[in-house]
């Protein structure tokens, strides 16, 4: 598969450029282990990630690509494909943490963790690493999906707990976040036309905000597992389980329905990729926010999914380069 970007050492190369990233996450652990980065500092690191570098990393990856019907469409149903993927996926996965032993109290914060995935702060960068302009494009549609998943149908479940509803007004207002309205703004500007118009400058400084993105974090997930002792998570049984068992089932699946499809190679890719990244760092704070029960265990699991991702991702992409 020549869409990926492999380089001089073929497809082990996936490896090596992978290390660079895990070494990323090494120095944010060894930051918050030597009390450089505390969990404040982390918490308002990710806030600069979730609110200013990826918004303008996902203006400028959109805005630049030359979108056509063919591709807009491409865009439009991997949102469509990504929103009942999460949807399936995570009543697929709550069938199976109740053969195995979860209380039903959980049922709710289990179906829709493991329903998502950090195809932002992981995924985005990963598919503009290895798979160029489009694979950014794809992915920031994957992205825009797990986001209408995330403030329609995963908060509908876990308010199914407390009798409460979200209005839609209120779901409005969360979709307005500024990642959505940087998606929604940089395909105006590829289909108008308009980007040409930006002043230079004024992409070369979003550009340099946006590719802040990938080093920043990555540290933030070091130091989120330093912070939260990453060794004691061993001892979770249910929660290893599941989050091990959430990152083999995904990606697995994915390739086994794409593989047969007639579509582009870096299309198949992304959708692999995106279901090879581990839950979003957001749900822990959701499920605590609007669901009131669980919020340590969906924050156990996203950790340990994101633990796993360091081996799950380099062999999901080894294995598209070698079926796709």
């Amino acid at each position: 598969m020549d869409t990926i970007k492999l380089g001089k050492g073929g497809r082990c190369a996936i490896f090596g450029q992978f290390f660079v990233l895990f070494v990323m996450v090494g120095v944010g652990y060894f930051a918050n282990h030597k009390k450089m980065v505390t969990s404040a500092v982390n918490t308002g690191l990710g806030s600069l990630v979730m609110k200013l570098t990826c918004p303008a990393l996902l203006f400028v990856t959109i805005s630049q690509n030359e979108i056509d019907s063919s591709s807009l469409t491409a865009f439009f149903l991997i949102v469509l494909a990504q929103y009942v993927a999460s949807v399936i996926g995570g009543k697929i996965l709550c069938v199976y943490c109740r053969k195995r032993g979860w209380e039903e109290k959980y049922m709710a914060m289990l179906e829709v963790t493991t329903a998502t995935s950090n195809n932002g702060f992981i995924g985005l960068p990963v598919a503009l690493m290895f798979l160029g302009e489009f694979g950014g494009l794809c992915m920031s549609a994957g992205f825009f999906g797990i986001h209408l998943y995330l403030w329609t149908y995963a908060v509908r479940v876990l308010q199914g707990n407390t009798g409460e509803k979200m209005t839609v007004k209120e779901i409005m207002q969360k979709l307005m976040n500024p990642n959505c309205v940087m998606v929604f703004a940089g395909l105006v500007f590829s289909l108008m036309g308009w980007t040409p118009l930006l002043p230079a400058f004024v992409m070369d400084a979003m550009s340099m905000v946006g590719n802040m993105s990938t080093p920043l974090s990555l540290i933030y997930i070091g130091a989120m597992a330093g912070n939260e002792g990453i060794l004691q998570l061993i001892h979770k049984r249910k929660a290893v389980e599941t989050a091990f068992v959430r990152m083999i089932f995904f990606p697995l699946v994915t390739i086994g329905l794409v593989y047969f499809l007639p579509i582009d190679a870096v299309v198949k890719t992304v959708c692999v990729v995106s279901m090879a990244c581990p839950c979003a760092a957001i749900m822990p704070m959701v499920v605590e926010q609007y669901g009131k029960l669980g919020a340590e265990e969906s924050s156990d699991i996203t950790l340990l999914t994101t633990v796993f991702a360091m081996g799950v991702l380099p062999l999901s992409l080894w294995l598209c380069a070698f079926l796709f």
